[in-house]
């Protein structure tokens, strides 16, 4: 907790900052779950969060999707042997849908089953524009 405190803080020691964050909290909050069955309350951080204006963009493949996904991954994977079963991968996913559906941050879902990158990267920052998340709102 307090690993999240200290990021929390320097957040707000640069809030006009533009910050990528992957995973952070929700990650924690299901590893935690899935793993050593214990739930976390993150409502702080959340709280902390969203006084910041964060937003939450959660990108995510069909999973009829996953086996092609799996010829791209394994060209770059230094561990190929952990794709073996790739319904891990989709239930980890229904596992973060879960978890961010319950989230107070503003979010987007963006399906990127498709591999075009050009169409997700401009309809990640029209929504961004759209929601008020390219300047700070305090």
């Amino acid at each position: 907790m307090e690993t999240y405190r200290t990021w929390l803080h320097l957040f707000e020691l640069l809030p006009y900052y533009s910050w990528i964050i992957d995973r952070f909290h929700i990650s924690t909050q299901i590893y935690q779950q899935t793993v050593n069955n214990r739930i976390y309350d993150f409502d702080w951080i959340e709280n902390a969060l969203k006084k910041l204006g964060f937003r939450l963009i959660f990108c995510y493949r069909n999973p009829d999707s996953f086996e092609k996904a799996l010829e791209k991954r394994l060209q770059v994977s230094g561990n190929p042997s952990q794709y073996r079963d790739l319904q891990k991968f989709i239930d980890e996913q229904e596992h973060f849908r879960r978890a961010i559906e319950k989230s107070s941050l503003c979010t987007l879902e963006v399906d990127v089953s498709d591999y075009d990158i050009q169409r997700t990267t401009e309809h990640i920052a029209s929504w961004m524009k759209e929601t008020g998340g390219l300047w700070a709102d305090y």
